[in-house]
């Protein structure tokens, strides 16, 4: 599984990509902006995004998540120093696959990554198509 990693402060960017990598996911070189992150995604796909909610740049991560989402892009994953607010209520708008406020708990995060592409468990005999 490929994961691009947008995430504009360096440490935690740096934090995040080898928890991930020791979890056995590929990742995809981190950005630090939304239009990066754009360019990243046309160029080299992936199966989830990790998107932080405040970039540099000229798009915030709500922005470049709608975007994504536009283009067909709909695993996005949000992390975000915010537990509430516009941000996070523009970010829950917009049905992403988590909102983690940071810090994250690398279980937390494998859960959700998991859940984002793994197809639903047969359902053996019960109702639901």
């Amino acid at each position: 599984m490929r994961i691009l990693l947008v995430e504009d402060e360096a440490i935690t960017a740096l934090a995040l990509a080898s928890a991930l990598q020791a979890m056995g996911y590929q990742i995809s070189p981190p950005v630090a902006t939304g239009e990066k992150a754009l360019a990243s995604l046309a160029l080299d796909p992936v199966d989830v995004v990790l998107m932080d909610i405040s970039l540099a740049g000229s798009l915030n991560g709500i922005e470049t998540a709608r975007k994504m989402m536009q283009a067909g892009h709909r695993d996005i994953i949000f992390i975000t120093g915010y537990s509430c607010g516009l941000l996070y209520d523009s970010a829950r708008a917009l049905d992403p696959v988590a909102i983690f406020t940071k810090p994250v708990k690398p279980a937390d995060l494998k859960a959700a990554i998991d859940g984002a592409v793994l197809p639903p468990p047969p359902c053996n005999g019960c109702s639901r198509p």
